[in-house]
């Protein structure tokens, strides 16, 4: 279930940030500080987007941050991060983001199970537009407690 990676330590709220890197590195560092990655992942989800362009702005105004999976990750894991204000891919057309998810995983099969409980969760309007216009953390927990 979404709420077994989603727990309080990996969510922040009215956090401003200026740039598409530094929400990739700001998201990241909650994973670090909790153990789940290692510093390293936070380049490596920096050069996925490099590499790819915004393809993990899964639904408008989401993006879904992630690096390789392998030896910079310890274990699958979440944070979710909600902008104060709107962050823009400058390179990539301007695209907006609102908020940002970054996960790490082990491997390439491992984290299916995860991913199936954010796509569920993407589902729900409510929390689109919760995580889209910055609502308070408190609103935001309750509705992830229910995934």
């Amino acid at each position: 279930m979404i709420k077994d990676y989603l727990m309080s330590d990996y969510v922040e709220t009215n956090v401003e940030i200026n740039s598409w890197q530094e929400a990739a590195t700001y998201n990241g560092n909650i994973l670090v500080k909790q153990g789940k990655v290692k510093p390293e992942f936070i380049q490596s989800m920096i050069d996925t987007v490099n590499k790819y362009g915004p393809y993990m702005i899964l639904v408008p105004k989401v993006c879904f941050f992630h690096g390789e999976p392998g030896p910079n990750v310890k274990e699958a894991c979440l944070s979710l991060t909600v902008f104060k204000n709107p962050v823009y891919f400058k390179e990539f057309n301007n695209q907006q983001i609102n908020c940002a998810f970054a996960f790490g995983v082990v491997d390439k099969d491992s984290h299916m199970e995860m991913i199936t409980n954010v796509a569920s969760i993407l589902q729900d309007e409510e929390f689109i537009t919760m995580i889209t216009n910055n609502a308070p953390k408190e609103e935001i927990m309750k509705k992830i407690a229910a995934y």
